[in-house]
């Protein structure tokens, strides 16, 4: 059963939607030096209100300063998904829709009078990018054999600009719809669920199909395998509608669903290796119902202590007729168990419909949420344990 909530405190950092000020942040916020927060919008300021790029900066009285970093016009595209930084500080980002395609990756770059923008790939990029150590970008990026965003893609930078090399494709029977960008192991593995694809008939709700998980693994001339580790909808109870992955120390994995488990709720889920080459799905929660949270969405965090964070839908309030959602703990038990606890319940004033999962070094938690908040256009906020 859920528990009460912690004995934590929620602090609003930033509402959006002033004069001049993006509107409706469009995914989790990323942790800089320092304690600065990047993050996107997906409206703003404008005649169309394509979004903003912004960074959140704490200030000495507990207060937060908020600096624009680029407003995106018509040619840019809406920004969605999080940013990710390099060693040189160059965010990199996604927008759905823009000049060439229906979405594309870019840069952005602090100089002496700003930051510049420009744009890598504009042949379809799906929310967020992975950077690895060399400085290539992954992520959902390239048509593939399929419409929209239909490939796993690679961006590599070098003297002639940034060059794409498509590494697999995705279609109807192996996935599609990546929610995240992929994760990788410790041996160079990458990893990821897609939104749709895989197993398209009862007991999945939609005949789109309700994802799966995979891994890539090279084959050593240049090319890789694609392998699906499990497909949503296998069994009645079976989660459907994946977000995205994290792994722990030991390479698990774990997830939610939005939907599926016992009562139809979502759960929270775990995959690990076992023998043949197969992996266990294990369910850590099955939500009951959307009192304390359900339908949860997004990626999961894990602190220090191997604690787990994540963002639901359900809670109290009313968000334009509906809950406004929760952010949740699960702590790990003895015997394999573990215990949810909810850290806080939106209320429509505090914000509504969340983005969480960003985790500092002391176990503070940063977020957004979509909308609601001072101004009604969503909020950045902090939950100190």
């Amino acid at each position: 059963m859920p528990t009460a909530l912690g004995a934590t405190k929620y602090k609003v950092l930033h509402n959006f939607g002033a004069s001049n000020d993006g509107n409706f942040p469009s995914g989790p916020l990323l942790l800089g030096e320092g304690g600065v927060l990047y993050g996107v919008t997906g409206g703003g300021p404008g005649q169309y209100g394509y979004g903003v790029a912004f960074e959140l900066m704490p200030q000495g009285n507990g207060k937060w300063s908020e600096i624009i970093l680029h407003t995106f016009a018509m040619g840019d595209g809406n920004p969605w998904g999080a940013l990710v930084r390099d060693r040189a500080a160059n965010l990199y980002g996604t927008t759905d829709g823009g000049p060439v395609s229906n979405s594309e990756a870019f840069q952005l770059s602090p100089t002496s009078g700003g930051w510049s923008f420009s744009i890598l790939y504009a042949d379809g990029a799906g929310p967020g990018l992975v950077l690895d150590e060399l400085g290539d970008l992954y992520g959902a990026i390239g048509p593939g054999n399929y419409f929209g965003i239909g490939a796993i893609g690679e961006l590599s930078p070098g003297s002639n600009g940034w060059a794409y090399t498509d590494l697999a494709n995705f279609n109807p029977t192996v996935g599609y719809g990546p929610p995240a960008p992929p994760i990788w192991d410790d041996h160079g593995n990458p990893y990821g669920t897609t939104l749709d694809g895989g197993i398209a008939h009862t007991p999945c709700w939609t005949s789109e199909g309700c994802g799966v998980v995979f891994r890539m693994t090279p084959n050593g001339d240049s090319t890789w395998t694609y392998h699906i580790l499990h497909r949503f909808a296998s069994f009645p109870s079976d989660g459907q509608t994946p977000g995205g992955l994290v792994m722990d120390r030991s390479g698990d994995l774990y997830g939610v669903t939005a939907l599926g488990g016992w009562q139809e709720h979502g759960r929270v889920l775990k995959f690990t290796p076992s023998a043949g080459g197969r992996w266990k799905e294990t369910v850590l929660y099955d939500f009951p119902n959307c009192a304390n949270g359900c339908l949860p969405g997004g990626t999961l965090a894990f602190d220090k202590a191997g604690n787990l964070y994540g963002e639901a839908s359900g809670g109290p309030g009313n968000c334009g007729g509906y809950a406004c959602g929760v952010i949740f703990k699960l702590t790990a038990q003895a015997g394999g168990k573990w215990k949810y606890s909810v850290l806080h319940k939106f209320n429509g004033a505090d914000g509504g419909f969340p983005y969480g999962g960003t985790l500092d070094g002391k176990g503070n938690i940063y977020g957004t949420t979509k909308a609601f908040g001072k101004h009604g256009y969503g909020v950045a906020f902090e939950i100190t344990p």
